[in-house]
Formats: structure tokens, C-alpha cells, sequence
């Protein structure tokens, strides 16, 4: 793929570079515009030792003016719920805060966790002091369900699912790529589950019959690639900073540290690339197989991010 930049997205990135100099960071980002967004399987791969900044970086590249327009109503998928605490267990706060920070300067009307985060979730990084304002922003969901048919779905037909799920005009997902005991990885398809009720995740474990969580990862895998079918997320935010690359997806385990941030705007291209960083190949991901034969996105598209350096 030729990503040389054409004259306009020259001059307009040129004019974005120049704005951060003179009316600073916040007012720069709402002049965020890519003069013609990537395709939906196109993957960013942007490594820098500043998360935020490589975040910043990610969602420039990605198009992200495109993505939240002024007035919008924004859900978060985060992987952080309180029982995920050891490193490289949990989204990277850093990650996030530069979503929110770019989501508002965009004009977000407001922002909504799809699946609320820990209570101490943003006091893990000390850099959380410098987005108060944003921090206080976020809406935590109210616990209401929807139940959802998935004609589609070859192993689950039916969902309940989280109202802020369905109720908002951009939906963030933002999971973290590592390594996962059953499936093997775990990445933004699986982070769907985020958003499901407790009665669906036991029904992803144990619906086919199986003794225990993992006795069935066939059918799990079928489940993650049928709940995908509800709905694509608008962009991938998937954390590949430092993550398991074993005993996931708690931990504690082994940690990589890849110092990336991968943004797309497809899940099966993002976990595509995402699985290599854990040691493995997408065709061996059983969930990732099953997404793209749904027709959500090609596996391919993911072994040819764009890579950047900072």
C-alpha cells in the first residue's frame, strides 16, 4: 500500500504540526483532520516510550476526526474491570486519557464506559493529575441490559448485552492485546465480552456442555466471533505497550514490552497483528478465524500496519 501523503494532506498535517506550536496541544487536536481516512482494514502500529503520545500519534494517523464529530455521544469499551490488577493485565490508563482528551477537544457531548473501569483505575498513573477536567467528564454506565437476537450467529443466537453499548453514536473499543489461557490471545474481539451480561459470558464458557471455562475452546471462540456480529466497533485503540505473554489474561506472568499502540477500525485486522506480538499466528486463533469467515474483516489486513516510530 502506497502511503506517500498527497499535497492537501501535506499542507494540512503541516498546519496541524504548526498549531501544536502556537495555541498548544487541546486546541491543535480539534483541527484533527485526515484528509482522506484509512480504509477499514488498515492497522497503525505507532511505538514510542509515551504512551499518551504515541496514543496521540495513533488517532491522527487513524483518521480520528472522522471517527467523533462535535455533538457526539461516545461509549468506551476499556479492558479494566476490578479483577484484572496485575501488570499487563489491564488497558493502560495512559492510553485512555488520550482518547478522552481527544474525544472532547473533537466536541464529544458525552462519554460513557461500556463496561465501568476499577475505581482506582485512573490513580494508577501519575499523569491522571493532568486530565482532571477529562477524568470528571466520563460517565460510568448504569447497569441496564438489553437482550439482542444474532440471527447470524452459528453458536449463540441471542445476547444480553449493556444498554451504553447500543446507546451511543461512537463506540471505542480499547482492550489490550495478551495472552489468554484459553483462547490463547485475547485482543478487541474478545473485549467484546466487556459488554455482555454475566449469563452470556457463562453461556460463551459452558453452553456447549463443557465441565469448565476452557474445556470448549472451539465454542468459545464461536461464541466471541458470533457477538461480534452486533456490532463493529467505529475505532481499536488496543494497547500493546506491556501485556502478558503468559498466565493471562490475569496474570501475574511474563511481560512484553513492545512500547505500541495499535489503532484500526477493524477488529480481525487489529487482533491479527495484535496475536503476533504474543507469539502467535492469527490462523491459529481460533476466534479471529471464525470473525473473518463472518465476513468482519480480513486477517491479512493486519500483517501490513503501518508502522510509525517516535
Amino acid at each position: 500500500m502506497n502511503y506517500d501523503l498527497t499535497r492537501r494532506a501535506f499542507l494540512r498535517r503541516s498546519a496541524f504540526a504548526a498549531s501544536l506550536a502556537i495555541v498548544g496541544r487541546s486546541q491543535a487536536l480539534r483541527s484533527l483532520s485526515a484528509a482522506e481516512p484509512p480504509s477499514l482494514g488498515d492497522v497503525v502500529s505507532v511505538q514510542g516510550a509515551d504512551r499518551i503520545a504515541a496514543t496521540r500519534k495513533g488517532l491522527e494517523l487513524a483518521g480520528f476526526a472522522s471517527v467523533v464529530k462535535q455533538g457526539a455521544k461516545v461509549g468506551l469499551l476499556i479492558n479494566a474491570p476490578r479483577w484484572w490488577t496485575k501488570p499487563g493485565s489491564y488497558t493502560s490508563p495512559e492510553i485512555v486519557l488520550a482518547v478522552l482528551d481527544a474525544c472532547l477537544a473533537q466536541g464529544a457531548s458525552e462519554i460513557t464506559t461500556v463496561m465501568n473501569p476499577a475505581g482506582d483505575y485512573f490513580d494508577r498513573t501519575r499523569r491522571s493529575a493532568d486530565f482532571k477536567t477529562q477524568i470528571q467528564a466520563v460517565r460510568r454506565n448504569r447497569g441496564d441490559w438489553r437482550e439482542v437476537e444474532i440471527p447470524k450467529g452459528k453458536a449463540l443466537k441471542n445476547a444480553r448485552m449493556n444498554t451504553s453499548f447500543f446507546d451511543c453514536d461512537v463506540l471505542i473499543n480499547l482492550p489490550i492485546a495478551k495472552h489468554h489461557a484459553g483462547t490463547g490471545f485475547s485482543g478487541a474481539l474478545k473485549n467484546v465480552m466487556g459488554a455482555c451480561h454475566s449469563s452470556t459470558n457463562r453461556f460463551f464458557h459452558n453452553g456447549s456442555g463443557a465441565s469448565s471455562d476452557y474445556d470448549d475452546v472451539e465454542f468459545l471462540s464461536q461464541c466471541i466471533a458470533d457477538v461480534n456480529l452486533v456490532r463493529k466497533p467505529d475505532l481499536i485503540v488496543c494497547d500493546a505497550t506491556e501485556f502478558l505473554l503468559t498466565n493471562g489474561p490475569a496474570g501475574p506472568g511474563e511481560l512484553a514490552h513492545a512500547n505500541k499502540v495499535l489503532v484500526g477500525r477493524n477488529p480481525v485486522a487489529v487482533d491479527a497483528h495484535g496475536c503476533t506480538l504474543v507469539g502467535r499466528k492469527p490462523e491459529e486463533v481460533g476466534m479471529i478465524v471464525k470473525a473473518a469467515a463472518h465476513g468482519i474483516g480480513r486477517m491479512e489486513d493486519g500483517l501490513r500496519p503501518r508502522e510509525v516510530v517516535l
